[in-house]
């Protein structure tokens, strides 16, 4: 089977598992994602295949059960219960059956899966894994109603390729680019340096992208930034956890001084949520061996329930 499932140990916020077959319209599907697209050993910037984000869909669902399990409690974040009033329904699909060193076999599932629960009116929200999950992720949303992607991130990620592989993390943005029915990609978050060259920052820019640093989102204010987000398409929210700053989330790859606070995120999210709607969310690039008391995968899972929160709410 294309999307192969397994029932995760926990569930997200201990919600009922399903089969993406039994989701309907309003749904919001949690999938874990554990593979993307792997790098060749040895790249020319360094990096290794093995990026340590495989573990993370697990940690989150169980930081999301350890901080915010009592879901009919009232959440200071969103002024009430989780759901609040909404008939929508939180739903865990599991994790999908993935290998480490088979990137195409990878972006197939991940691709079926998302068009699944996007078949049946639901809401996809991706726990990577790295930050290649979003590659099919992104792609299986199709044409139709045009997609608009905010990506809150350190890095830019428009690599044409590293090491001879185009579906990598640093190309997301790249891929994401390149389909026909993306609309506008909003970048936020940039600070030190990543794997862009100028070539890249000149790409993104030559599409129309929108480039916000850390210091400039700031400068801006996040309801400022949320209020320029174009409307009436499918708003596509993928957050990078390196996007926080280290003292936010340590168990990141690739960790850098500056970052935002989590209110600053949170703010951001649940305000473009509120504006745009949401057609779907990934979370990737926690690093669980490298996590101190749980606190990067607490601030995931958190991020995750305020997205949620502010579709109930819209």
């Amino acid at each position: 089977m294309a999307h192969a499932f397994v029932a995760p140990q926990r569930c997200f916020l201990d919600q009922p598992f399903s089969a993406p077959g039994d989701l309907r319209a309003g749904d919001v599907a949690v999938i874990g994602a554990a593979h993307g697209s792997p790098y060749p050993v040895r790249t020319e910037v360094g990096y290794d295949t093995a990026t340590g984000s495989a573990d993370a869909p697990g940690a989150v669902r169980m930081a999301a059960i350890q901080s915010s399990s009592n879901i009919d409690h009232y959440d200071f974040d969103l002024c009430g219960p989780l759901l609040g009033a909404s008939a929508r329904r939180l739903l865990d699909c599991g994790d999908l059956v993935l290998s480490p060193d088979d990137g195409a076999g990878n972006r197939a599932a991940i691709g079926a899966a998302t068009a699944a629960v996007l078949a049946r009116g639901a809401v996809p929200v991706f726990l990577g894994g790295d930050d290649s999950v979003p590659v099919p992720f992104l792609a299986a949303f199709g044409a139709g109603v045009p997609v608009d992607v905010l990506q809150i991130d350190a890095h830019i990620d428009w690599r044409e390729s590293i090491g001879g592989e185009r579906f990598g993390y640093s190309s997301t943005m790249r891929r994401a680019s390149e389909l026909p029915f993306v609309r506008s990609i909003t970048q936020v978050g940039m600070r030190g340096v990543g794997s862009a060259r100028m070539e890249e920052v000149q790409a993104a820019r030559d599409w129309g992208a929108r480039l916000v640093t850390v210091t400039e989102a700031r400068a801006t204010g996040m309801a400022t930034l949320a209020d320029s987000l174009p409307v009436g398409g499918r708003l596509v929210v993928q957050v990078d956890a390196d996007a926080f700053d280290p003292s936010v989330a340590p168990a990141v790859n690739a960790a850098t001084p500056g970052g935002f606070r989590f209110e600053e995120v949170a703010e951001l999210v649940r305000l473009a949520v509120a504006r745009c709607g949401l057609a779907g969310y990934s979370l990737v690039e926690i690093v669980p061996a490298r996590d101190l008391a749980g606190i990067t995968a607490i601030a995931g899972a958190r991020l995750v329930c305020n997205a949620v929160g502010a579709l109930c709410r819209r």
